[in-house]
């Protein structure tokens, strides 16, 4: 109580842990390398119950749902046949809500919208660099030449986290999954209605998934192999138009509308995708790694945010129970990394599999995926029936 918390990151998950904190008594500060203008881009992701119950409790349901595309599937082959459905509307009776997706800035800025509500204040243009940990105070150094200091800090700042870095500096560094994520909107009149679900089509060369939103804008995915990380300097340049007339050609076999779905895209998403190998330690006697910094996924089974979102509620709690923050951060790791490593994994195999198949098991997948995926909704109740 009374103690002074700084997070360096305002994403969904330094807003989210802020608010309560602050409920708990704690003094917080949050800290945003990016200027605010510079919020707005990024792509979309899903949110299922497990992340989505936690921001509920400071996020109004009707406020996320003004910009949102359903999360519920219907997968198809190569000719354009329901192969199998995955409805998500049996989550709202089990979890009491059912997953969504949402652009990234709009969750952001929900949950930065919740913490200034909550008298949280978010300081932009605070790029940290550096954290220094003494015998009475955490100190954050950011590219300014500022500094803030504070009882206990967060890093929240995701796959490259600085504050990893600084605290951990022997720890190994994200690892390139030869992957990009990549995707985009669009808009086309004869696609201009939301859909009941994710149209997720298994092409001749490749996976390809779009949906309409609330707004009647076309959010559309695409797995894109790339062996060879890219450079900042290419991801900055000419990596989305490689990838643009790559996927023009991987689905010159499929579906027209997917052509004219790419095509009609004012700017390809690209991020490659990183994995972080187990750390050992995600925190000292005053620092804490949450999030994508202690843990970053890939995208294939859309865990990302909701883990994060489900740290902070797990982190208060540690924090309420434990006799000091140093045993806080200790159970609060010990009760995490176990299903966070599971996750991991199983978002590494989905990836795995919506690579192309051979005819032999293109024929199992068409004729099996639909007891797959009935099985699926029990598999999945571990993961999004999560409470912490």
């Amino acid at each position: 109580m009374g103690q002074k918390v700084i997070i360096i990151g305002a994403g969904v998950a330094g807003p989210v842990l802020g608010i309560q904190l602050q409920n708990a008594g704690y003094h917080v500060e949050i800290f945003e390398g990016r200027e605010d203008a510079g919020l707005e881009d990024g792509a979309f992701l899903g949110l299922t119950p497990n992340g989505l119950n936690v921001l509920l409790r400071f996020v109004p349901e009707t406020l996320l749902r003004q910009d949102c595309t359903t999360g519920s599937m219907r997968f198809y082959n190569q000719q354009g046949r329901e192969i199998a459905a995955l409805m998500t509307d049996y989550q709202r009776e089990l979890y009491h809500c059912e997953t969504i997706q949402l652009k990234r800035h709009r969750l952001n800025e929900a949950a930065r919208l919740a913490a200034s509500e909550k008298k949280v204040p978010v300081y932009f243009g605070k790029k940290c660099v550096c954290v220094v940990e003494t015998e009475q105070e955490v100190t954050a150094w950011f590219s300014d030449g500022s500094s803030a200091s504070a009882d206990l800090l967060m890093g929240a700042d995701g796959t490259f986290s600085a504050v990893r870095n600084s605290m951990f500096p022997g720890a190994a560094r994200p690892v390139y999954n030869k992957n990009i994520s990549t995707g985009g909107y669009a808009r086309l009149p004869e696609l201009s209605t939301p859909l009941d679900a994710i149209r997720m089509t298994f092409g001749e060369r490749g996976f390809f998934a779009y949906n309409v939103s609330s707004k009647g804008e076309i959010w559309w995915f695409n797995n894109y192999y790339r062996a060879q990380e890219p450079s900042r300097e290419e991801v900055r340049t000419v990596l989305k138009s490689e990838i643009k007339n790559e996927l023009l050609r991987i689905h010159e076999q499929d579906d027209p509308l997917f052509s004219r779905i790419i095509r009609a895209t004012d700017q390809v998403i690209a991020y490659p995708v990183y994995d972080i190998p187990k750390l050992a330690q995600w925190h000292t006697r005053r620092v804490c790694l949450v999030g994508d910094a202690a843990h970053a996924t890939s995208p294939h089974i859309g865990q990302g945010a909701s883990l994060a979102l489900e740290d902070t509620e797990c982190l208060a709690k540690c924090l309420g129970n434990a006799t000091t923050p140093e045993a806080a951060f200790a159970a609060f790791q010990r009760l995490r990394q176990p299903r966070v490593e599971k996750i991991i994994k199983s978002a590494r195999k989905v990836g795995n599999a919506k690579s192309k198949p051979g005819r032999v098991a293109t024929w199992f997948r068409d004729r099996l995926i639909g007891f797959f995926i009935k099985a699926q909704i029990k598999k999945l109740h571990w993961i999004y029936g999560y409470r912490a």
